[in-house]
């Protein structure tokens, strides 16, 4: 069972499915969103969803993002990109596997969670691997260096 709440969007560019509307999903939808792209999120959680930032998301579905019939609410075919970003690497390895079937064209993006998840990139259903505590080390080291480098 799932529930949609609608959010008024401008004009967009590319279509973005995320599934996960937790911190990572969040974050990425409003810089997507800030960028001009048309993106729908699907969040499990009925009080996250039903209280996601207006305007982050174009559309914000309510339910199991591996579930059929809540997949095929956001229009998977229609999408550029579809993003796993749950905390669960489970969830997110299926949803991609969802993807690869149902919008053969899109890319694919799957967070992990641990170190040696990384080996997940193999899987032909997974284009891209995001991890965020990756992430956010280059982002502090490169914090660092740019500091020593202009002496502050």
């Amino acid at each position: 069972m799932s529930t949609e709440v609608q959010h008024p969007v401008d004009t967009m560019l590319r279509q973005i499915l995320i599934v996960g509307g937790g911190r990572v999903g969040r974050h990425t939808a409003a810089k997507l969103t800030d960028s001009g792209y048309m993106v729908t999120v699907i969040e499990q959680d009925p009080e996250k969803a039903e209280q996601f930032p207006n305007p982050l998301a174009g559309r914000v579905i309510q339910g199991d993002g591996t579930e059929m019939d809540v997949i095929e609410k956001a229009n998977p075919e229609t999408a550029d990109v579809v993003a796993g970003l749950t905390n669960t690497v489970k969830t997110n390895l299926v949803v991609c596997e969802l993807a690869r079937n149902l919008a053969p064209g899109a890319e694919t993006h799957c967070r992990i969670c641990e170190d040696g998840q990384e080996a997940y990139a193999h899987l032909e259903h997974v284009d891209h691997i995001v991890y965020p505590a990756a992430l956010a080390a280059e982002e502090t080291v490169g914090q660092i260096t740019d500091e020593v480098a202009i002496g502050r």
